[in-house]
């Protein structure tokens, strides 16, 4: 076969070409198997080495090991792999053979390249090839050589980096890749509205002291930008729904008064700020995903373009219902973008041929529209 272009190390490419790093995830998990099965829909779909430039970070027999679990055919090479039944091709790049078993990786572990690592079964292997594979994307990102990044679902103790353990990818990709020294936010796309989490990974009798003005006015700010990047149409105002901490948005105070004290303030003054944006809110959360409901039952407008929940639960339990699976984990805040499926490892079903790509297609897809900005 014909060995695909190697991806260059220049911020420099073709206009209509689109870079893209892709990261392992877990082996043990369905991350290996989601990337053949999310491009055989893009390759149906048109995607091909003319527009799309591919970076597996990890071996190729990690990446074929995830084509035979998802029953693709393919070739590969040192250093590329070719799927095969496609009228389009579909290669992607592959870092070659130096981590098999018995060699180091960058962070100093052992262990081979977590091709060998079974499904549903994390091993010492499995943790080293998804950190590294995260590390080297990372690497890649700061050195201009891919335009976005989509990671792959991971287990938490990939995330002991440095004597660090960082509670998600978000913290640690922002961490290499900030574009400001501001937090980031945690985006989710795919559904009805761009939705914004002001508080992540955080316990919840943690979350009411993390909700501050400056915190609500931070992530409305990044909000604001993502939705406007994001959004289909941007013909009119964007508005923005900012969601109460409490039940019934506190009842007037009766349940908790961070809405009269806190978010209510922080609104006011990031409306004042920004007369463009239509700002609405604090309001109970439970009612306004149930008049987001209605409005799709019934085929109309959806009354918001972006919404702030408080909270991690309170805002992702209702999008990934309305995304239907098929929504985007995006990390608004880096100089390189990334983008990411909306689920975990899913280890109870790891090779057993009912991993869904439809997340990992849209995750793809949003890279490429932002790797191209």
């Amino acid at each position: 076969m014909t060995p695909p272009t190697p991806l260059t190390t220049t911020t420099s490419k073709p206009a209509s070409r689109i870079r893209l790093g892709l990261t392992s995830g877990c082996p043990a998990g369905v991350g290996p198997e989601l990337w053949p099965l999310a491009l055989a829909v893009l390759a149906r779909d048109g995607w091909s080495d003319e527009n799309v430039a591919l970076h597996f970070y990890g071996s190729p027999a990690l990446f074929a090991e995830g084509c035979r679990r998802a029953n693709i055919a393919l070739v590969h090479s040192a250093h590329s792999v070719r799927l095969l039944g496609f009228e389009v091709a579909c290669h992607v790049n592959t870092d070659d053979d130096h981590n098999n078993e018995g060699n180091e990786g960058n962070d100093g572990d052992d262990g081979d390249d977590g091709a060998r690592t079974l499904p549903g079964k994390a091993d010492d292997n499995a943790i080293v090839a998804q950190r590294r594979s995260l590390l080297d994307a990372i690497a890649a990102a700061k050195a201009g050589e891919v335009d976005a990044i989509v990671t792959a679902p991971v287990r938490k103790r990939a995330l002991d980096v440095d004597g660090v353990q960082w509670p998600g990818q978000t913290e640690l990709v922002h961490h290499h890749l900030a574009v400001d020294d501001d937090e980031p936010l945690m985006v989710f796309a795919g559904g009805p509205f761009i939705l914004g989490l002001c508080t992540v990974h955080l316990p919840l009798r943690a979350v009411a002291d993390a909700v501050t003005v400056k915190s609500v006015q931070h992530a409305l700010r990044r909000l604001a930008g993502a939705t406007a990047a994001l959004r289909a149409d941007a013909s009119e105002a964007t508005t923005l729904v900012v969601l109460g901490l409490n039940p019934h948005a506190g009842e007037g105070g009766r349940l908790g008064d961070e809405e009269q004290t806190t978010i209510s303030p922080a609104v006011a003054a990031f409306q004042a700020a920004h007369p463009e944006l239509v700002l609405r809110g604090p309001l109970p959360a439970d009612g306004f995903f149930a008049d987001v409901a209605r409005c799709q039952r019934l085929g109309l407008a959806t009354p918001a373009d972006g919404v702030l929940a408080m909270t991690h639960d309170q805002g992702l339990a209702p999008y990934k219902l309305l995304c239907g699976g098929a929504g985007v984990n995006i990390t608004w805040g880096l100089c390189v973008p990334r983008t990411s499926p909306d689920h975990g490892t899913a280890d109870a079903i790891a090779g057993t041929g009912r991993a869904d790509p439809a997340s990992t297609v849209a995750a793809l897809r949003f890279a490429r529209q932002l790797g191209g900005r």
